[in-house]
């Protein structure tokens, strides 16, 4: 993910990132302004949290890849194969381990949601977003 952006949470305006926010939402039965407050308090803790840690910062560049299909292709499938939103639960922790567990609380305790909701919630929308963050401008 690029780090040191000044504007992160631009991307959440973006149709790619509306479309990720109001699938995951849908998956994971919460409301959408639960889901985008999530995101909104959990991406730049995350982000400042990586300019301090270099090993946080690597894996969030390589983590979360989506697969090369469109977003809203991706989030078809995690909404209709359990297998697939299992996999990105999955790639998530052993990605991250407890290294954002703070972000997730933080965010869950904001959206008031459990920190496993958020956990899921960052998991889901993670690679879209890095997706957006990560193509040249």
């Amino acid at each position: 993910m690029a780090m040191g952006e000044t504007n992160e949470l631009r991307v959440l305006a973006e149709p790619e990132a509306e479309l990720a926010l109001t699938a995951t939402a849908r998956i994971f039965g919460l409301t959408r302004a639960k889901v985008t407050l999530i995101v909104e308090v959990a991406l730049p803790l995350m982000l400042k949290m990586a300019e301090a840690n270099p090993e946080l910062r690597k894996r969030m560049a390589a983590g979360g890849a989506l697969p090369p299909l469109p977003i809203a292709d991706y989030y078809d499938l995690m909404a209709t194969n359990v297998d697939v939103r299992q996999s990105a639960m999955d790639d998530y922790k052993a990605t991250y381990g407890g290294m954002l567990d703070p972000v997730n609380r933080a965010a869950a305790r904001r959206a008031g949601v459990t920190d496993g909701q958020a956990r899921d919630v960052i998991a889901a929308v993670l690679p879209a977003l890095g997706r957006m963050l990560n193509r040249p401008r």
